[in-house]
């Protein structure tokens, strides 16, 4: 199946980003250039495993006589490998990057959450904690291909060590959640605080289902993500992209504190008050911080 949607490019493959870096005098974004040594780590260890992504696949096929069975099963794996969230939904051509060819029917999604008491230690702590659900999740999608595989079927994990699918399409086909104003999906748990990790496959399963439970009518009377984006860059008025609403950031606005500084900009997501249900202490404590500060001033070290 080939791919029909552009991938948002990171770091100086991002043609807006470089352009602004470079209209600065500089080569390199500020929070790129200054990475730390633990960040550096996870980033090395998604790197190590992406050889691993295509597993040698068993010459002797598990019959699947029951998808719905083998479902739970491959959820139950996932999880036994730390996953917070999984899904399964069939892969489409717009969750695909442009051009990729990925030859798999379905794709699994795997998620964890992150630890959202790290917003009351600053920026660096929730970055660490970013990269370190990035590098888990890059080892639950290689343990769960090789899973695959090892039950006579071809699997792919896609991950930040190198992917060809799309996180939020998949995210909303799976039933993770909605999009929110801020451009990530919602979950009624963990709020936009999770990160991604997949396995494309041809194992015979059944598919999950989009779910709605209010984020989208929710977003469309709380501002508090506007309020306190210091860049003014989330928009008053959505798009609809494949029959489902949508929020687009202005990336212009957003790069001069989420790239053009060496400091981590988290704050759409992190004030974001669904995750109040699950953290309510915590979340009641950073809002108070960030009125002090002034709502829109960006988080510092």
């Amino acid at each position: 199946m080939r791919g029909t949607t552009p991938r948002r490019e990171q770091g100086m493959a991002d043609p807006v980003l470089a352009e602004m870096v470079h209209a600065t005098g500089a080569t390199e974004s500020r929070h790129y250039a200054a990475v730390k040594p633990t960040i550096q780590a996870y980033r090395a260890s998604w790197v190590k495993l992406a050889p691993y992504r295509d597993g040698p696949v068993n010459s002797q096929r598990v019959t699947v006589s029951d998808p719905a069975a083998m479902t739970a099963q491959i959820k139950a794996k996932a999880a036994e490998s730390g996953a917070n969230l999984v899904g399964v939904c069939r892969l489409q051509p717009h969750m695909i990057d442009l051009g990729a060819e990925v030859p798999h029917e379905f794709v699994i999604a795997c998620c964890v959450a992150e630890d959202y008491e790290k917003v009351i230690q600053g920026p660096d702590a929730v970055e660490e904690e970013a990269m370190r659900t990035y590098a888990k999740c890059t080892e639950i999608a290689t343990t769960l291909a090789s899973y695959v595989g090892d039950m006579g079927y071809p699997a792919r994990a896609h991950h930040n060590g190198a992917s060809e699918v799309q996180a939020i399409p998949i995210f909303y086909q799976v039933g993770f959640g909605e999009l929110g104003r801020h451009g990530s999906l919602i979950n009624e748990k963990y709020g936009a605080s999770f990160r991604p990790g997949f396995v494309t496959t041809d194992l015979p399963l059944v598919e999950d289902r989009p779910r709605q439970f209010g984020v989208q009518d929710f977003c469309m009377n709380c501002n508090v993500c506007q309020r306190n984006c210091p860049g003014d860059a989330i928009p008053q008025d959505h798009v609809m992209t494949h029959g489902v609403k949508r929020w687009l950031i202005d990336l212009e606005k957003c790069y001069p504190y989420s790239r053009l500084r060496e400091e981590y900009c988290h704050l759409c997501v992190d004030v974001c008050p669904y995750i109040v249900k699950s953290h309510p202490d915590t979340y009641k404590a950073f809002m108070r911080e960030r009125r002090q500060v002034g709502y829109k001033t960006p988080k510092t070290y």
